[in-house]
């Protein structure tokens, strides 16, 4: 099943969706004690896994129920832009406020809807796999920002008890949930406040034609990557026409090419 239409008016309302427990039980248990292993003991994890989005996190590189949700809001062709993994203890937060409203107008994070359809430059895609709660201090959105057409006032963007505006909001999901959001929304990490650590892999996701991350994934992690999984990192343009009929940069020709297409940059 793809979106609902309940679905597709909560985001397009707030700019972002939960799916709760879209994971297994033992596949949320696989990748947290690989994340615990990556923040504590690399070194009891191969190479190939001591990174995201290898290992037992690659199962999140083309989950259906977020590629359903990504090929309506994006579109049918999609990069893996970025990903990384969190273990955040009590007390420890990531970022403050920022993005929405007029400034987020670079095309790369747009968002608009037209026609019946969602276009959505960016889009973040957060596995928490722990339980969370509104309370607890997981990402915290300004609903709407991402539609916002005015600067937003400084009272807005304060993280502090007291202090808080009346629009930032967050949610409640069970360990195995994926939060969607588009990147043109105003979000924040604020302070981690349960004493178990908040344990989440947060990939970046964009249309085919764009690019605005640096790949920096180790190399010995990419190349353990199943192909149909690297498809998903293949070099961002749509068509090729220096050929007749002009070559498209599409999943199949990635997967019929027996030539490396992935390239990596290492640059700080």
């Amino acid at each position: 099943m793809a979106m609902t239409d309940e679905e597709k008016f909560r985001f397009d309302l707030t700019g972002f969706l939960v799916r709760p427990a879209i994971l297994e039980p033992r596949e949320v248990e696989a990748i947290v004690d690989q994340i615990d292993r990556i923040h504590h003991d690399p070194g009891s994890l191969p190479p190939e896994e001591r990174a995201m989005p290898g290992g037992a996190a690659s199962l999140l590189i083309d989950h259906p129920k977020v590629l359903e949700v990504l090929h309506e809001i994006i579109g049918p062709e999609i990069r893996l832009e970025g990903t990384y993994c969190v273990w955040r203890k009590k007390g420890e937060r990531h970022g403050d406020l920022h993005g929405g409203g007029p400034g987020q107008i670079d095309p790369i994070f747009g968002y608009r809807c037209a026609n019946g359809r969602i276009h959505a430059g960016m889009v973040r895609v957060v596995f928490e796999l722990t339980e969370v709660s509104r309370e607890d201090g997981g990402t915290h959105f300004i609903a709407g920002s991402h539609k916002s057409n005015f600067p937003m006032h400084a009272d807005h963007l304060s993280l502090e008890e007291g202090r808080r505006s009346e629009f930032l909001i967050s949610y409640d999901c069970p360990a195995g949930s994926a939060v969607f959001f588009t990147e043109n929304l105003c979000h924040a990490g604020p302070e981690w406040k349960r004493e178990t650590p908040r344990v989440a892999v947060l990939n970046a996701y964009s249309h085919l034609a764009t690019h605005w991350h640096r790949l920096r994934i180790p190399e010995e992690v990419m190349a353990a990557l199943p192909r149909e999984k690297q498809a998903y990192f293949r070099e961002p343009w749509i068509a090729d026409f220096r050929t007749s009929p002009a070559t498209q940069n599409t999943m199949e020709r990635f997967l019929g090419n027996d030539e490396p297409t992935v390239r990596l940059d290492h640059q700080p």
